[in-house]
């Protein structure tokens, strides 16, 4: 499986994957560790990334940025009509109250939805991961700021299903921050917390959490943000101040050109990170607009001053966060700054007077959020063995479930289901007393943010028919899963049923009873409450519901012995589980169907994107070629052509150059492969002429050197060639002198041939030819010497028998010689020397030295 991990910025998107050495930031087509988050729709295909960046200053209105912003938000959000203004694209509301983006693509208008533009996006960076790993890239982990709502977070979900991903988790991006900062540190304390607060000012948005470290492990204490204080706000302020200048001084109104709005914002945004490490910064544009060049100039204290409502907004998130965490500055131990935005020195100076220290950096600040998705996809990978750490996160949001009673005139009733900092996942179980079908919506509660819709969905539990005529026990599961979405899960109808059995005794009783799936009896339903958690014993319920994704069990449904008396005929209640059917409405959230239309239209022009770029390099194919064979032919191909075929494919060449940029400008891949293979008619016979000539050389080397070595081998006196039967070594020579006849031959024609004619002396056929003579003479050459043959040794002293065999019985006169032998040395080393002398007397060159 892949581990990969996205940061989805929105200006720029970054990607980390997990190698076994660690965390690699992984490089895009232009070798940068950052990837625009632009899409730009052009005639004939998508640009986006890198390729959509450099095509937005020359298509502007159908260049897309800050998608982001866009996603799963109502077209009437406040903050996204403030958006609307600086965006060089058009975006209109849709039929269910949600914003549409217009762009111009393949010669029509068409609109695409947010979720679409970001899986887009998505799909240009799992390229880039595929690229990069050289595998299929499916599994990841997402970063998503700890703000996005419900829905937003189904549309980050909606996108990487378009795009062909599976994300593990979507990571908040304060989290994976934290985690990326923790998991490193060896010296975490065992029992003291240490407390970082983490800042992270990025291109839209700042975000500031405070997290608890212990050894192996991290709890996040708090969460603040502010969704629209960013270094964009900078640029804005910047943009605005020089608009205005140079309407003023130039007379012209940059809000009337798009495209010199576009260059104007990217100064600006240059302007501002120069003032970051500089006391003053110069702007000059040439043609910005109405062919005039525009100059400015401004000192770092006049931007803070022009930006000073931007940065009064600072302090906020930073009290805010303090506050939740329950902490004081002084419990604070580190402040940590991260984000694009947070190297305005401003801001710098806002977190240090609060705080009352000076801010560190010492993690990448644009960097971080990638590489602590990308560990926390290692982390859930069972490809990869991480460092034990554990990442104890809370939800930054409160969850209620509400619904109607029975009672037509009652008011709904309402319970928080999962509080602000709730552990994320988690389940929980209610228990309901109903009579039929009813419904259940689940909220946002206390969220402080008017950006965010309260009612996420609306779940119909039913139709049910309990059996005994009354209100039926209902227990209901809802799951706040691992990205952050809250669903109903089940809903499981529990009715009693009497079941009589003769017991013997009380301990037999007891015994069987705690092996029964029992439940508590139902409560008075003529309580007039009709959700069990209302009373007493189901606040317990409530309170004590809490499920980690591990199964533990809801107190109500573990088994529950009954008492029992040995005198009296026990009964036993069994508990009877139906399941019952849930709806689900989630507003705003795409259908399966339309999911299903989306993934196909991005799998069109996925499959168009591909032609264009295919034909783009058939096309790039036909006019190197035309630049390289016109620059050989008056080259290094001079001599292999002849002037009349010279001077025809050269002009066949300006004619096909011509060609190329008049009515072969916009051609399909198959008329460039057709022209192409045209050409190489002409150009491959030359071509062909040309490598012959170079590579001819060494293969008559090679060819000589086989024939005269076998041929010097036959004919040598060498002793390790006496073997060789004579008549075997005159094949040999016969080999190599009909071989050397033939070269010889080819040679003399190949001489007498000019360079720009056909070869007869093919380099392939010298070739065959070397292979043929070593095929035929090597194995003559080498054949092995014969063995030696072996010479009868004389009788030898028989060597003693081994222990474990029965001594034969002796005659007296071999027991005396053996007796007498035993003051000389032994029969075997008197073996051993004979054998030895035999051994020598085989060499006739030691005859001599063994007879000495």
């Amino acid at each position: 499986m892949s581990v990969v991990g996205f940061d989805l910025g929105n200006e720029s998107c970054i990607v980390a994957v997990a190698r076994q050495r660690g965390i690699d930031v992984v490089l895009n087509e232009e070798s940068k560790r950052e990837t625009p988050a632009i899409v730009c729709f052009g005639d004939k295909q998508r640009f986006i990334g890198t390729a959509g960046a450099a095509s937005s200053t020359m298509n502007p209105k159908n260049s897309i940025s800050q998608i982001k912003r866009l996603l799963g938000r109502k077209f009437s959000d406040p903050e996204l009509q403030s958006d609307l203004g600086s965006f060089p694209f058009r975006v209109t509301e849709g039929p269910d109250g949600f914003p549409l983006v217009h762009a111009r693509f393949l010669g029509e208008e068409r609109t695409f939805t947010p979720t679409q533009l970001l899986a887009m996006v998505l799909s240009n960076l799992k390229g880039i991961a595929e690229g990069n790993l050289n595998a299929a890239v499916v599994d990841c982990c997402i970063g998503i700021p700890v703000y996005f709502s419900d829905l937003q977070r189904r549309a980050v979900l909606d996108a990487a299903t378009i795009a062909g991903l599976r994300p593990l988790r979507l990571f908040h991006e304060t989290t994976a921050t934290a985690l990326a900062y923790g998991i490193y540190k060896t010296d975490l304390p065992e029992q003291d917390q240490l407390n970082v607060a983490f800042v992270d000012v990025g291109h839209a948005s700042m975000q500031v959490s405070i997290v608890g470290y212990k050894k192996g492990q991290l709890k996040m204490l708090s969460h603040a943000y502010d969704r629209s204080l960013g270094g964009r706000d900078f640029d804005e302020a910047l943009f605005k101040h020089f608009a205005a200048k140079f309407k003023e001084e130039y007379k012209i109104d940059v809000y009337q050109n798009a495209r010199a709005c576009l260059r104007l914002r990217v100064a600006c945004e240059k302007l501002k990170k120069v003032l970051s490490a500089n006391p003053e910064a110069p702007l000059n544009i040439e043609c910005l607009m109405d062919e005039k060049d525009v100059r400015g100039f401004i000192k770092r204290e006049e931007f803070e001053q022009i930006s000073a409502p931007v940065l009064e907004r600072v302090k906020g998130p930073l009290e805010k966060a303090l506050s939740e965490a329950g902490l004081t500055t002084d419990n604070v131990h580190f402040v940590e700054v991260v984000g694009s935005g947070s190297r305005v020195p401003a801001i710098i100076k806002i977190i240090t007077e609060f705080f009352g220290k000076e801010p560190r950096r010492t993690m990448n600040a644009s960097e971080c959020v990638a590489r602590g998705c990308a560990l926390q996809c290692a982390i859930l990978s069972p490809t990869f063995k991480v460092r034990e750490f554990q990442v104890n996160e809370g939800f930054p949001f409160s969850i209620a479930l509400s619904w109607k009673p029975d009672s037509q005139n009652s008011a709904p009733q309402q319970t928080i289901v999962f509080p602000k900092g709730n552990a994320i996942p988690s389940v929980k179980a209610l228990t309901f007393f109903r009579s039929s079908t009813f419904e259940v919506d689940v909220l946002y509660v206390d969220t402080a943010d008017s950006q965010i819709p309260e009612k996420i969905s609306t779940y119909t539990i039913g139709p049910f028919q309990p059996s005994k005529g009354e209100k039926a026990k209902l227990k209901v599961k809802v799951r706040l899963n691992i990205h952050g979405i809250v669903t109903v899960d089940s809903a499981t109808m529990l009715e009693e049923e009497d079941v009589e059995v003769p017991v013997s005794s009380s301990s037999e009783a007891l015994k069987d009873a705690t092996k029964m799936d029992t439940d508590d009896a139902p409560s008075d339903p003529s309580s007039g409450t009709d959700v069990n958690m209302q009373e007493p014993k189901s606040a317990d319920t409530t309170e004590g519901a809490t499920a980690a994704e591990n199964g533990a069990q809801d107190p109500e449904e573990k088994s529950v012995p009954m008492e029992t008396d040995a005198k009296v005929e026990p009964s036993k209640k069994k508990v009877k589980k139906t399941a019952i059917p849930i709806r689900e409405l989630v507003y705003g959230a795409l259908p399966s169907a339309e999911l299903e239309k989306a993934v196909e239209k991005e799998y069109e022009m996925a499959l168009q994107d591909r032609v264009m770029e295919e034909t783009k390099e058939k096309k790039n194919a036909v006019e190197a070629y035309v630049y390289d064979m016109r620059n050989k032919l008056y080259d290094k191909y001079n001599d292999f052509v002849a002037s009349e075929e010279k001077e025809g494919l050269i002009a066949r060449l300006q004619e096909v150059e011509d060609w190329l940029y008049e009515d072969g400008e916009d051609e399909t891949k198959g008329v460039y492969i057709a022209k192409l293979e045209e050409l190489k008619k002409s150009g491959d016979p030359i071509e062909a002429r040309y490598k012959e000539w170079t590579e001819r050389g060494s293969a008559l080397d090679q060819l000589g050197y086989c024939i005269h070595s076998f041929r010097e081998a036959a004919l040598s006196n060498d002793q390790k060639f006496e073997h060789i039967d004579i008549s075997e070594k005159q094949k040999v020579i016969n080999e190599c002198s009909e071989a050397e006849n033939w070269l010889r031959e080819k040679k003399q024609q190949q001489d007498a041939l000019p360079k720009h004619a056909n070869p007869v002396l093919l380099v392939s056929d010298l070739k065959k030819k070397a292979e043929t003579l070593d095929r035929f003479c090597k194995p003559i050459m080498t054949k092995p010497k014969p063995a030696p043959k072996p010479q009868t040794p004389p009788p030898q002293t028989p060597p003693p028998q081994p222990e474990t065999q029965a001594p034969e019985p002796q005659t007296p006169e071999q027991q005396q010689s053996g007796a007498g032998a035993a003051g000389e040395p032994s029969s075997e080393g008197g073996a051993e020397e004979a054998s030895g002398e035999q051994m020598d007397t085989d060499k006739p060159e030691n005859s001599a030295e063994a007879s000495a």
